[in-house]
């Protein structure tokens, strides 16, 4: 019985780390969650789908991802799907159905803006990578999902970011704001 649940171990992980792969997700990242599979054959899986070596270098901060103020619009927009098809809590476990599906409806939404390489958009997380680092941020408490009581819209909250932990929604708002009150006191 015991090398049965070892082999049905060793095949769902195989079809997690297919579904990983087959999004390009890094294989450093992939073997902290797929434990069944040895590096190598994570890269191996990555090359069978791709044709191609898996991507090398850095893995993404949290901190780093947005660029520009409006990226977190997006960002926040991609947690908020993650949060509602998740099954636990996302503090607390990370549901990879879900955050594959998250990934998936957020290409729908924004199939042309989606790179793997740089120059990225304002349009974040650009890739699977980023997206990963995003879920993995909030799970370890470098980053949370806040709800504004102004414009009743979700907003997520980076600890350490350069931009202040308030929603970006109302903040572009009072930008533009006082931007526009300036230039009719110009006029």
């Amino acid at each position: 019985m015991n090398s049965q649940c070892t082999f049905e171990a060793r095949l769902y992980d195989q079809y997690r780390a297919y579904q990983l792969m087959k999004r390009k997700l890094r294989t450093a990242m992939a073997s902290k969650i797929i434990k069944n599979l040895r590096p190598t054959d994570l890269r191996n899986i990555y090359h069978a789908i791709h044709k191609k070596r898996p991507q090398s270098g850095m893995i993404p901060t949290i901190e780093a991802i947005p660029q520009a103020r409006e990226s977190f619009l997006y960002m926040a927009l991609f947690a908020s799907i993650y949060r509602s098809a998740s099954r636990v809590s996302i503090k607390s476990a990370l549901d990879l159905d879900a955050i594959i599906f998250a990934w998936d409806y957020f290409c729908t939404l924004f199939p042309n803006h989606i790179r793997e390489r740089r120059p990225f958009g304002r349009i974040r997380p650009a890739n699977f990578d980023e997206a990963w680092v995003i879920i993995l941020a909030i799970n370890n408490g470098f980053a949370e999902m806040g709800y504004c009581t102004t414009c009743h819209r979700n907003f997520l909250i980076i600890h350490g970011s350069k931009y202040l932990p308030v929603c970006q929604i109302c903040a572009m708002d009072d930008i533009r704001r006082h931007e526009s009150a300036q230039t009719k006191t110009r006029c």
